[in-house]
């Protein structure tokens, strides 16, 4: 059975249904632009950030594209075995690095982080399970969630997934967030979609089999909308920045609604 982790790539892998060689290039273009010559890639301003690094492989890797893989070794290594990294950052450089079968282990530092990390919503945990998997799933958690309609669209399709069954109640708090022009709002009260509640609400409605046909072409439109003439995404209408975080979530919501 897919893991979860690797339905999110493969979901993101389906773009390439939907975007022509010259699109990928064009975004493959922008992620390349975005390494430093130490072998990172940069976030929201010029120094490199294994986050923001870790997304841009994942991008790559969807869009079939080559990166940097020699340079992304080099700042691999400046990390060491990644004690002094918190939970997130540590996952980033475990993800990483087991694109290189000589790197060495940092399993170690990450199992001891994910029992320390106490989860304080449903988004939590996800990324819990996430790093669980990736340590086997031995340590997976066996959380179920209660679905609250009002919690923010991010921790409301979080605790879809997790739970992987369909709820009618989640699925319908989910549409009322959807925007007529296209995209998800981050809230019921928010008016504005942005493109991390469109792909995890987008996401969670594919967990559930939900038919995409009534918000297909709306969310295509919100999301070449944030397509920048670099080749990179951004977050909302009103962001005039891209980064390869973004990029990698208009990847997965254009997965989700080929899908």
């Amino acid at each position: 059975m897919p893991t979860l982790t690797n339905k999110l790539i493969r979901t993101a892998a389906s773009s390439r249904q939907y975007l022509d060689g010259r699109s990928r290039r064009e975004i493959a273009r922008f992620l390349r632009s975005r390494w430093n010559s130490d072998g990172g890639v940069r976030g929201r301003d010029e120094r490199s950030d294994i986050y923001y690094t870790v997304f841009a492989v994942i991008c790559m890797r969807a869009l079939g594209a080559p990166f940097p893989y020699f340079r992304l070794w080099k700042y691999l290594r400046s990390f060491g075995a990644g004690e002094s990294l918190d939970l997130i950052h540590l996952f980033c450089l475990t993800r990483l690095r087991s694109i290189f079968p000589m790197s060495g282990s940092t399993k170690e530092y990450l199992l001891r982080a994910a029992h320390e990390v106490r989860p304080e919503s449903a988004y939590d945990m996800f990324f819990k399970v996430v790093t669980a998997e990736y340590l086997g799933g031995e340590h997976l958690p066996q959380t179920r969630f209660e679905l609250n309609p009002a919690d923010p669209t991010t921790n409301l399709a979080a605790a879809v997934v997790l739970n992987q069954k369909t709820d009618n109640a989640a699925r319908a708090a989910l549409m009322e967030r959807f925007c007529p022009a296209g995209g998800f709002r981050p809230t019921r009260a928010e008016g504005h979609p942005d493109l991390l509640s469109t792909a995890t609400a987008l996401f969670a409605l594919k967990i559930m089999n939900y038919d995409m046909e009534p918000v297909r072409q709306p969310c295509f439109e919100f999301i070449e909308s944030l397509w920048r003439d670099s080749g990179g995404f951004a977050g909302h209408a009103a962001d005039q920045f891209e980064d390869s975080e973004y990029t990698y979530y208009a990847l997965l919501s254009i997965g989700c609604l080929m899908e």
